[in-house]
C-alpha cells in the first residue's frame, strides 16, 4: 500500500486520488467509443450532471458513514483530494442527477442509463484498486487462507485479514467484462438492470468480510442492507421486463 504517491514541498499527490482520476478517464473514453453503437445525443452534458451528483453524494456517503471522525477533524470534511468517497452514495446520488437531467431535456433515462453502465464498472475496479493503494474497505480478520494477508487497519494496526480491495477488484472486472458483452446485446432497460444487479453482486460479496467501521442498523452493516436491497430491485425490474416482453398482445 502507498497511499501518498509523490511529494513537491508541501503538496501531496495522494495515490486514491491518482487512481481513481485514471479509472474515470477510462470509463470517459470508454463511453465515448460506445456512443458510436449506442447513440445518446448530449451524452456528455448528461454525464457531467450525473458525475457532479456522483462526487458530491459519494462524498456525503462517506462523511455521513464515518461521522464520528469527521466530528472531531471537522476540517478534513473539505479536503476531497485525500480520497473518502462512499460508493452507494455516489452510485444514488449520480442515478439522481442523471435523472433528473433526464427529465428536464426529456431523454429516456435508461438509454443513457445503459450507455454509462460499462464505464460504471470500469470506476468500480479503479474504486477497488484506490482502496488497495490507500487502505480503506480493509477486510476482517482471519485465519491463513488465499485471501488473506498482512495488512492494516484505520489504525496502522497489522493483522491477517481478508483482502476485500482485491476480491472486490476482480469481480469488478468480471462484471465489466459481461456487462461489456451485454451491451449490444440487450435493450436499454435490461441492460441497465442487469448492470446493476451485477455491480451490486461484485459489491456485496466482499462486503461480506469487510471489517472497517460503518454505520449498522442492529447487526448489520449499511452497505450490505443497501447492496442487498440493489440486487433485490435488480432482479425484480429484470422480473417485470422479461414478463412484459413475453406477455402476448391482444
Amino acid at each position: 500500500m502507498a497511499p501518498i504517491l509523490a511529494r513537491y514541498d508541501s503538496i501531496f499527490i495522494y495515490t486514491f486520488t491518482v487512481v481513481l482520476a485514471l479509472g474515470v478517464s477510462l470509463a470517459v473514453y470508454v463511453t465515448a467509443e460506445l456512443t458510436r453503437r449506442r447513440p445518446a445525443p448530449a451524452w456528455f452534458d448528461a454525464l457531467l450532471w450525473t458525475f457532479a451528483a456522483a462526487i458530491a453524494g459519494g462524498r456525503l456517503g462517506f462523511i455521513l458513514g464515518q461521522w464520528s471522525y469527521f466530528q472531531e477533524n471537522p476540517l478534513e470534511i473539505w479536503q476531497v483530494w485525500r480520497g473518502g468517497l462512499s460508493y452507494h452514495g455516489a452510485l444514488l446520488a449520480g442515478l439522481a442527477g442523471l435523472l433528473l437531467w433526464s427529465m428536464a431535456n426529456d431523454r429516456s433515462f435508461y438509454r443513457y442509463a445503459a450507455l454509462f453502465a460499462p464505464g460504471l464498472a470500469l470506476i468500480a475496479v479503479f474504486g477497488w484498486a484506490a482502496c488497495w493503494f490507500d487502505g480503506c474497505a480493509y477486510g476482517r480478520e482471519t485465519i491463513i487462507g488465499p485471501l488473506a494477508a498482512d495488512l492494516p487497519d484505520t489504525f496502522g494496526v497489522f493483522a491477517l485479514r481478508f483482502r476485500t480491495q482485491l476480491a472486490g477488484l476482480l469481480l469488478s472486472v468480471i462484471a465489466f467484462g459481461l456487462i461489456l458483452w451485454l451491451s449490444p446485446r440487450l435493450p436499454d432497460a435490461q441492460l441497465f438492470c442487469s448492470a446493476l444487479l451485477l455491480l451490486s453482486l461484485a459489491h456485496l460479496l466482499p462486503g461480506l468480510y469487510r471489517g472497517d467501521p460503518l454505520l449498522s442498523i442492529g447487526r448489520i452493516r449499511l452497505d450490505l442492507l443497501l447492496d442487498a436491497l440493489l440486487v433485490l430491485s435488480a432482479v425484480s425490474a429484470l422480473t417485470v421486463l422479461q414478463y412484459s416482453a413475453r406477455r402476448p398482445a391482444y
